[in-house]
Formats: structure tokens, C-alpha cells, sequence
């Protein structure tokens, strides 16, 4: 498979309140603002684009703050995701009112992209509604050019973090990469066949070799990105290269390490072409780093 490189700002809810500060809907002045962020990402990936070969550029982004960018971002050559989750929910909900069909219908994406919060050790009932829920979507798209891309973050249970002494590193060293192959099943078993699955970053080439093939296991042509969590950027660097030497493992979907930095400056009054530009800049370095090490192996 092509690698995938996507450049994800679909942020909403996190949006609105890490990086605008907002504990309420924002101010038509304060949308505005959010939506000239998501034009200066945008315009980064477009002027990105061009250096970029040996993969596929890909904006992930919402309609909410950044629709109008869709078609722009398209007639660049650009591939677009767009979300159909209600954001920052704990159980999966579709946007449109539970009729994600209407975005797709409209934006016409080349991905539409759903994000699940799924412990296969959780609630076993509202794992159940949330895997009805994904099946509904897959048979909307059954037959459509638009292809599947599912977010999947494993947050752990009481028990489970109890179990490492309540030590979140410890967790995703330990047990997260066993829990996401185990809801990779669960999930494939009622039949789900996403083009990609968007995986939080494996902590060792044994984790991401787990994980791989549960994927490939219930669909030979799928294939993993790695996301990047908003962490530091050595971070996001470490789990690039585990999942660039991994077999199954086509490339990343990160968002804040990439543009966080660059557009808090412009918020604070910065110069939107510096940031543009340094946006631009973050984005190129994970793509030349990933086709280094995919290269190399």
C-alpha cells in the first residue's frame, strides 16, 4: 500500500478548550479565529504537498471549523478525511443528528473517519451499541468511492490501571498494544473492514507486530497509521520509526505535534505566513523520517 501521510486537525471539542481556553461555545469572533487556524493548516499542506513523493498527503479535518477548506485542499491534489463522530463523546455518536450520510453526501471526502473509545475489558454493552453503531455506518458507505478510516483509542479501565499501579506509562508499555489487537477482533468480528485502522503509537516493534496482525487477520488489504496523541515530538519520532519498520504499518495521522506550536504563535499575533511555513516544515520532517526508515527496512 501507498503510504499515507495525514495531517489531522480535526480537533473540535479539545479545540475549544486546550488551545482556545473556552468552557463554552465560542464567540462568532472566537469561531472566526478557529476557522482562519484551520485555513492556515490547510494552506501548509498545500504548500507541503509538492515535496512530498512516494506517498499519499492527507488532510483530516472537520466540517464544523474547516469545511470550507475542502474544496480547496482537493483541487491541490490533496486527499480529504472528515469526521462523522460527534466530538469528545465517551460512546460513539454521529454527527448530522445521527446521520453521518449528509456530511458525506455534501463534502464528498475521500475517507470518512470515525473515532471509537473501545476497552474490550469495558462495558461490554455500550461496546455492543458502539460496534452496531460502526456496522450502520460501514453498510452507508458499502458500495460509495468514500473509504472507512477508524480512529481507535483504548482508554484503560480502573482495574487495568490499578493492575500497574495506576502508571499510565507503564500501561501503554504493558497492556495497550494486547487490549487494541483484542478490540481489533472484536471489532472485525461483526464483520467491520476499515481501509485503515488510526492506532495510538506502539511501544515496541513486538506491539506493533501484534497489532498488525490482527488487522491483517481479519482483512488482508488493511493497514494501520500511527497517531501522535499531542505528544512531544521525540515521542511521536519513536513511534514513527517502530511503525515504519513494521509490516502493516502505512504511515501516520498526527495533528497538535505538528501544528500546535506554530499556531499558538499565530494566535498570539504572530505572522500567518511564518506559520504557515513552520507548519509546513514540522509536517515534511515526520514524512521524510517515516520514508527513511521505510526505506531502510
Amino acid at each position: 500500500m501507498t503510504p499515507v501521510f495525514a495531517l489531522a486537525f480535526d480537533h473540535r471539542n479539545s479545540f475549544r478548550r486546550d488551545f482556545m481556553r473556552l468552557a463554552g461555545e465560542p464567540t462568532p469572533e472566537q469561531h472566526a479565529s478557529m476557522v482562519a487556524a484551520k485555513g492556515v493548516v490547510a494552506d501548509a499542506l498545500l504548500a507541503a504537498a509538492p515535496e512530498v513523493s512516494g506517498g499519499s498527503v492527507v488532510l483530516l479535518i472537520d466540517d464544523e471549523y474547516g469545511g470550507d477548506f475542502v474544496p480547496k485542499a482537493q483541487a491541490g491534489g490533496i486527499r480529504v478525511a472528515m469526521p462523522v463522530e460527534v466530538s469528545g463523546q465517551r460512546e460513539l455518536r454521529y454527527v448530522c443528528g445521527g446521520h453521518p450520510d449528509r456530511l458525506v453526501a455534501s463534502r464528498h471526502p475521500d475517507y470518512v473517519k470515525v473515532l471509537i473509545r473501545y476497552n474490550p475489558g469495558g462495558d461490554t454493552a455500550m461496546n455492543a451499541r458502539q460496534r452496531a453503531r460502526l456496522g450502520e455506518l460501514a453498510r452507508l458507505l458499502d458500495g460509495q468511492p468514500e473509504q472507512l478510516m477508524l480512529e481507535l483509542l483504548v482508554p484503560p479501565e480502573d482495574a487495568q490501571l490499578a493492575a500497574v499501579a495506576y502508571d499510565r506509562g507503564r500501561f501503554d508499555r504493558e497492556v495497550r498494544a494486547t487490549l487494541t489487537a483484542a478490540a481489533i477482533g472484536q471489532i472485525a468480528g461483526d464483520g467491520l473492514r476499515p481501509s485503515l485502522w488510526k492506532i495510538e503509537g506502539p511501544e515496541s516493534l513486538e506491539d506493533a507486530a501484534r497489532i498488525a496482525e490482527a488487522v491483517r487477520s481479519a482483512d488482508p488489504d488493511g493497514a494501520c497509521l500511527v497517531l501522535g496523541r499531542g505528544a512531544d515530538y521525540a515521542a511521536v519520532r519513536r513511534w514513527l520509526a517502530i511503525a515504519a519498520a513494521t509490516d502493516g504499518f502505512t504511515g501516520f495521522a498526527v495533528g497538535r505535534t505538528i501544528w500546535w506550536d506554530a499556531l499558538r504563535g499565530y494566535a498570539d499575533g504572530g505572522d500567518r505566513d511564518a506559520a504557515v511555513h513552520a507548519v509546513a516544515t514540522r509536517y515534511l520532517d515526520l514524512v521524510r523520517d517515516y520514508l527513511a526508515i521505510d526505506l531502510a527496512t
